[in-house]
């Protein structure tokens, strides 16, 4: 989170922030408009409850890509997802790859990372969905590669990293 946003949250004096929490329930009224929360604290185990209206959830800045580590998926050395020209020669030969991948591709073939796991994004929502929406193309780019290869086609893809 930026620090400017860090400082303007601790300044306001009806925001709380409670870290390693999770939240257990919301309930709502009638309407559908939130009335009350109930969290844990990860650390003590201790529940509460209050009459909330708002609540803004960060679910932190650490990518959760430990499930990746014995996977053909290059990581940064922060745990981010590397994808298109942040992967090196190296990581690609390693995961067996022979062609060019795609922009938000990672190092395993038609596997692609958006969105804050990503190394190198913005870590907006804005650049989550502008992603999110550009990742459809090359979805459908790859799915078509597929189908001509299982069709005994040629592709077209270049041999350049050999």
């Amino acid at each position: 989170m930026s620090r400017y946003l860090v400082d303007r949250i601790a300044a306001t004096s009806n925001i709380h922030v409670h870290p390693l929490t999770e939240l257990t329930a919301l309930r709502g009224n009638e309407r559908g408009e939130l009335e009350k929360v109930r969290w844990k604290n990860q650390r003590t185990g201790l529940e509460n409850e209050a009459n909330v209206r708002h609540v803004f959830l960060f679910v932190g800045a650490d990518p959760a890509t430990e499930w990746l580590r014995g996977c053909d998926v290059a990581l940064d050395g922060k745990g981010f997802v590397k994808t298109g020209v942040d992967l090196t020669l190296q990581e690609l030969v390693r995961a067996g790859r022979k062609d060019v991948p795609r922009p938000l591709e990672t190092s395993a073939p038609g596997v692609f990372a958006i969105g804050d796991v990503r190394c190198g994004s913005v870590k907006r929502i804005g650049g989550a969905i502008g992603e999110g929406a550009a990742v459809v193309a090359q979805l459908h780019s790859y799915l078509a590669e597929l189908d001509e290869q299982s069709m005994g086609r040629s592709s077209t893809t270049p041999e350049a990293l050999l």
